[in-house]
């Protein structure tokens, strides 16, 4: 940690790690920042103009790791050490910051989400400690701060939005060459709904196929499925259905996980990004959404209500009818579709990386 700013993220192929990279190359700028990551991070992120250590192996060497990360954390003493959520053990890392704290290191914890998208019984205490290890935390919205100040957690708290994901627009190619590129064979014509990211249940995958399948006699809207669903960490009649589903005729499915220089084409390609999550905190989707101007489609969980701009989204509920709250949505966005782009035009002003990285330096390095 050679650096007056480092920051730690245990992935190196994630959002997460999108995120370090964007905020730290701006930090970059005025303040001596780096990104220590893990060893899966592209090469492709050299160039970012932030220095990147490659420092973690895959989970089984985390025991090994994580002393390495202890000991150079001491022997190079960063002003502030930022982590972008807990690296992998919230126990054994919030006792690690105890010490860097008690050392003079300033510690502070990026909360993304507040629990764990799949929490066991006891997730709440334990992350209830965890962020009191910090000196300060910094949440993306004030549905976030107030949970955790539901939750008995007191420190002081910085709200920022989620930055804005431009560093996915490459070339920006027009629609109907990003089309090609993603394999499109449905009419030119027709209205993308692009579903993007982890595929998971919590993500309503499930009732976003079943609102393909109530539609699939329809040639005008098709049905965009970018990501990996890993169907070793779900049940078996789950990932059967989401492969008959994926077989719909009105159903572009691709199974694994999007390298970075082909997300735009998925974004170029789509007219409305949907997220019509069951649960979560926030989402880089909307942030992607958002880089490429595109109008979305989300619930109201988390911080969307929040964060979707002004007259840019629409919204479907969660609960035992969403399959059908989605087909009215898609319809809706498709019929007010250049209204809703128009309101997305110049959002991206509003989550400015440069504003966000002044606010996370004045906050971090500020004294007590």
């Amino acid at each position: 940690m050679r650096r007056d700013i480092s920051v730690a993220c245990f992935t190196g192929d994630s959002g997460l790690t999108d995120y370090s990279l964007s905020l730290a190359r701006e930090l970059n700028k005025t303040i001596p920042t780096e990104v220590v990551t893990g060893i899966s991070l592209p090469k492709t992120f050299d160039s970012f103009g932030v220095p990147v250590r490659r420092f973690f192996r895959r989970s089984r060497w985390y025991p090994l790791d994580i002393v390495r990360f202890f000991a150079a954390v001491i022997a190079e003493r960063p002003r502030a050490l930022l982590f972008q959520a807990q690296l992998k053990v919230p126990l054994i890392e919030g006792l690690m910051v105890t010490v860097f704290r008690w050392l003079g290191i300033r510690c502070v914890l990026t909360v993304h989400d507040v629990l764990p998208h799949y929490p066991r019984p006891w997730s709440a205490a334990e992350f209830t400690w965890f962020y009191r290890r910090f000196d300060r935390l910094v949440v993306h919205s004030e549905a976030a701060r107030s949970a955790l100040e539901r939750m008995g957690v007191q420190r002081p708290m910085l709200v920022v939005p989620h930055g804005v994901y431009d560093l996915f627009r490459l070339a920006s190619p027009d629609k109907a060459t990003a089309r090609r590129r993603i394999g499109w064979t449905a009419p030119e014509s027709a209205y993308a709904v692009l579903f993007f990211g982890h595929l998971e249940p919590r993500k309503g995958l499930v009732e976003f196929l079943q609102a393909a399948e109530q539609m699939k006699d329809r040639d005008d809207v098709v049905f965009v499925v970018a990501g990996r669903f890993d169907a070793r960490h779900h049940p078996a009649e789950l990932a059967a259905l989401v492969e008959r589903l994926g077989r719909l005729p009105n159903v572009l499915l691709r199974n694994e996980r999007i390298p970075f220089e082909e997300v735009e084409n998925y974004f170029c390609a789509c007219d409305l990004v949907a997220m019509p999550y069951h649960e979560g905190s926030t989402s880089g989707v909307l942030k992607l959404a958002i880089a490429f101007e595109k109008p979305v489609l989300a619930s109201r969980v988390g911080d969307f209500p929040e964060q979707v701009p002004t007259g840019a989204g629409v919204w479907v509920d969660p609960g035992p009818q969403m399959a059908e709250g989605l087909v009215r949505a898609v319809l809706s966005a498709k019929a007010d579709q250049p209204a809703l782009e128009q309101a997305m035009r110049g959002a991206a002003a509003g989550c400015d990386w440069r504003d966000i990285a002044a606010k996370y330096a004045h906050f971090m390095l500020a004294p007590n």
